[in-house]
């Protein structure tokens, strides 16, 4: 008697769990899920349990497809064995992962397998390999990421890769480097790569880079190329920035040196220690232009993220507070806390008013000692409202948005002092013939008084203008952008700042050089920024410092720009 059973495209295959339970498989283990095979030409040995699929061969179950010219199926370990051709490869479809290459093999029932010679889509990242190793995220991390009725996401860890976000045949940048790690909805870690631009080799970069695909990633101002810059009081400065990963935390060091004989550095710790709770610690040495002193200032405390609402518990030390209270004039306090605790809801969207809102809370022990010695500690509490959105516009040249911040804030003075403070913005972003517009008109209203002088606002009203011009090359993937963009102050009547920008957008990534004229206090910079288009949040850039933009409300307010009330 023949053993084998074949089958042509004509029939689908189907080994279902309960087939596999009956003849071939001890134990409830395939007892979780129907695997179909299809191909041209499919050999069944009913002895062995193993089918064997050439041609158009398709095999697929509820958590992946794979497609491949030549497959071995073991029905009695579910293992699958799959190789490519001349005509064609092995393609592997995971989630929203797509990976293509030589060979893999593939246990259906742990989720584990080798791909050899892989190439594929993770995330934005384009990325060839030696091999990768798939396996579930749970192996990596150490617990389930989903519902135990769902199926888990697949993790990989790449061998030997060459990764570029830029789609064409010869990127102008790419990264190679031994490892590459990929966690679904969390990270991708790249260790220890090499950076090239074009064929060049630039430099082997000492840390791992991380992208975060995470909606919870809190620090994400990663800098892949060494930090260069000016700024008034510290002189020009060289650095260098970048993490140690591990599952489930990171240590995050940066390091700058000015030639003023000053040098700066941080380590920030962080470790998950529950579902969306992080634990930190930041170890900084930071210089103080105003006072002269190059310090070291600890921060310690608890990170909470989950469905919307952020939370941060925070003690600190001689912390330094850079806020700017009014168009180009950034004043510099430092302050204790012991501590400080702000909590964040998720936005809520307003029809009515074509936006949305959120509402703030804050409350906090406080020690200003910004003019030196022993000086009293407040209480503070406060509540708040924010809200953001735009205005509809019958023309698509005109876009105008709003964005305002409301506090009340309350403290245990010998006067129970109390202060409100309100800061709104409206403007808009509009064409004028071939000129990029966006217009700004900044007020603050303040009333009451604070006990601490980094926590007093005065009333505000500033105008912001930037023009903008986009020079075209001839292809929608390449282009310069020049912009200057003035800050005026109705109130003291006075130009207070001046910013200067040269941007160069080429495909995947764009170079931008940004002055900064500070008119009112004197904080002038240059700074060189490199952003990996993919990743503008990610902040890769060659320096640290961005330009306060009145028109941005983005979805994730640190708890320093709330409190501040910027």
């Amino acid at each position: 008697m023949d053993d084998r059973i074949t089958h042509s495209r004509s029939f689908t295959f189907i080994l279902t769990a309960a087939l596999a339970l009956l003849l071939f498989i001890p134990g409830p283990l395939a007892a979780s899920q129907e695997i179909k095979l299809d191909a041209d030409r499919i050999m069944f040995e009913e002895t062995t349990g193993v089918a064997t699929a050439e041609g158009d061969v398709r095999i697929s179950n509820e958590d992946m497809n794979l497609t491949a010219p030549y497959v071995e199926y073991d029905s009695s370990t579910q293992s699958v064995k799959a190789s490519s051709n001349l005509d064609g490869s092995v393609i592997f479809l995971s989630g929203a992962n797509r990976i293509s290459g030589e060979k893999l093999d593939y246990n259906l029932a742990t989720r584990r397998g080798v791909f050899t010679r892989p190439n594929g889509r993770v995330d934005a990242f384009y990325v060839k390999g030696e091999s990768i190793e798939v396996m579930p995220v749970s192996d990596v991390i150490g617990k389930k990421t989903r519902d135990s009725e769902e199926i888990e996401e697949l993790a990989g860890r790449w061998s030997g890769v060459v990764v570029t976000t830029c789609s064409y045949p010869d990127p102008h940048y790419r990264l190679e480097a031994k490892e590459l790690s990929v966690i679904p909805g969390r990270r991708v870690v790249i260790r220890r790569p090499k950076v090239f631009l074009g064929d060049t080799l630039i430099f082997t970069y000492p840390f791992d880079f991380v992208a975060n695909i995470s909606d919870n990633a809190r620090y994400r101002k990663q800098a892949i190329f060494p930090r260069l810059g000016y700024e008034s009081g510290k002189g020009a400065g060289i650095g260098l920035s970048g993490p140690f990963v591990w599952d489930t935390g990171a240590l995050d060091l940066e390091f700058i040196w000015w030639s003023e004989n000053i040098w700066e550095g941080e380590a920030l710790l962080q470790q998950e220690i529950a579902p969306g709770a992080t634990a930190f610690a930041r170890f900084a040495r930071l210089h103080d232009k105003d006072s002269g002193d190059t310090l070291w200032r600890p921060k310690w405390g608890l990170w909470y993220e989950r469905a919307g609402w952020q939370a941060e518990a925070a003690w600190s030390e001689r912390e330094l507070m850079q806020i700017e209270k009014s168009a180009g004039r950034d004043s510099r306090y430092v302050v204790w806390k012991k501590p400080e605790l702000n909590i964040v809801s998720p936005w809520i969207a307003d029809a009515a008013s074509s936006g949305r809102f959120r509402l703030l809370g804050s409350w906090g022990k406080y020690e200003d000692v910004t003019s030196g010695g022993s000086q009293p500690t407040f209480e503070r509490i406060g509540a708040g409202i924010q809200i953001n959105g735009t205005f509809e516009s019958a023309s698509p040249n005109f876009a105008p948005f709003y964005n305002a911040i409301y506090w009340h804030y309350g403290y245990d003075g010998p006067e129970s002092e109390s202060q409100q403070v309100l800061d709104a913005v409206v403007g808009a972003r509009w064409k004028l013939g071939g000129l990029d517009m966006e217009s700004a008109y900044l007020r603050r209203w303040a009333w009451g008084q604070s006990p601490m002088e980094w926590d007093s606002y005065d009333p505000r009203e500033d105008v912001y203008q930037e023009i903008g011009l986009r020079i075209p090359t001839g292809s929608d993937d390449f282009w310069w952008n020049i912009a200057v963009r003035g800050a005026y102050s109705i109130k003291d009547d006075s130009l207070e700042e001046m910013l200067y920008k040269v941007l160069y957008n080429q495909h995947c990534m764009q170079w931008e050089i940004i002055y900064r004229d500070d008119r009112a206090g004197d904080d002038d910079w240059i700074g060189l920024k490199l952003t990996i288009n993919a990743y503008p949040e990610s902040g890769v850039r060659l320096t640290g410092t961005d330009p306060f933009d009145p028109a941005s409300a983005p979805d994730k307010l640190t708890p320093d720009f709330i409190r501040s009330g910027q």
